[in-house]
Protein backbone atom coordinates (compact mmCIF):
# COMPACT_ATOMS: atom_id res chain seq x y z
CA UNK A 1 0.00 0.00 0.00
CA UNK A 2 1.03 3.39 -0.94
CA UNK A 3 0.90 5.91 1.47
CA UNK A 4 1.22 9.49 0.87
CA UNK A 5 3.95 11.90 2.80
CA UNK A 6 1.21 13.64 4.55
CA UNK A 7 0.25 10.46 5.92
CA UNK A 8 3.92 9.66 6.97
CA UNK A 9 4.22 13.32 8.38
CA UNK A 10 0.70 12.94 10.31
CA UNK A 11 1.90 9.49 11.63
CA UNK A 12 5.31 10.54 12.67
CA UNK A 13 3.71 13.82 15.03
CA UNK A 14 1.39 11.87 16.25
CA UNK A 15 4.52 9.66 17.70
CA UNK A 16 2.96 6.00 17.09
CA UNK A 17 5.12 5.30 14.02
CA UNK A 18 8.06 3.35 13.02
CA UNK A 19 8.53 5.26 10.51
CA UNK A 20 12.05 6.83 10.82
CA UNK A 21 12.31 10.10 9.24
CA UNK A 22 16.06 11.41 8.63
CA UNK A 23 17.64 13.91 10.97
CA UNK A 24 18.09 17.34 9.85
CA UNK A 25 21.48 17.67 9.18
CA UNK A 26 23.13 21.24 9.25
CA UNK A 27 26.89 21.59 7.87
CA UNK A 28 29.24 24.06 9.19
CA UNK A 29 31.98 25.19 6.06
CA UNK A 30 35.25 26.88 6.84
CA UNK A 31 35.46 28.93 4.15
CA UNK A 32 38.64 31.29 2.82
CA UNK A 33 37.71 34.12 1.43
CA UNK A 34 40.61 37.12 0.29
CA UNK A 35 42.66 35.12 3.09
CA UNK A 36 40.20 35.32 5.82
CA UNK A 37 38.85 32.70 7.13
CA UNK A 38 34.62 32.73 8.31
CA UNK A 39 31.95 30.15 8.80
CA UNK A 40 29.01 29.48 6.88
CA UNK A 41 26.04 27.34 8.36
CA UNK A 42 24.02 25.39 5.40
CA UNK A 43 21.31 22.72 5.37
CA UNK A 44 22.78 22.10 1.69
CA UNK A 45 25.74 19.78 1.60
CA UNK A 46 26.55 20.96 -1.52
CA UNK A 47 29.81 22.91 -1.65
CA UNK A 48 29.24 24.86 -4.91
CA UNK A 49 25.97 26.18 -2.96
CA UNK A 50 28.29 27.15 0.03
CA UNK A 51 30.26 29.63 -2.95
CA UNK A 52 27.29 30.71 -4.04
CA UNK A 53 26.01 32.09 -0.85
CA UNK A 54 29.54 33.47 0.28
CA UNK A 55 29.59 35.35 -3.29
CA UNK A 56 26.00 36.87 -2.27
CA UNK A 57 27.57 37.54 0.93
CA UNK A 58 30.77 39.14 -0.17
CA UNK A 59 30.21 40.49 -3.47
CA UNK A 60 33.47 42.07 -4.13
CA UNK A 61 35.93 39.09 -3.12
CA UNK A 62 38.41 38.29 -5.23
CA UNK A 63 39.33 34.89 -4.15
CA UNK A 64 36.59 32.28 -2.26
CA UNK A 65 37.75 28.59 -1.43
CA UNK A 66 35.88 26.33 0.89
CA UNK A 67 37.95 24.41 2.60
CA UNK A 68 35.89 22.18 5.19
CA UNK A 69 32.69 20.66 5.75
CA UNK A 70 31.25 19.62 9.55
CA UNK A 71 28.53 17.70 9.75
CA UNK A 72 26.39 18.41 12.44
CA UNK A 73 22.69 16.49 13.14
CA UNK A 74 19.83 18.66 14.27
CA UNK A 75 17.72 17.87 17.02
CA UNK A 76 14.90 20.76 17.78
Amino acid sequence: MLRTIKELLLEWWAGNSTTQMPLPTRYTYDVEVDGKMIQIESFSCSRIYVHYQVRKKYPDAKHISVKRQIRQYFIA
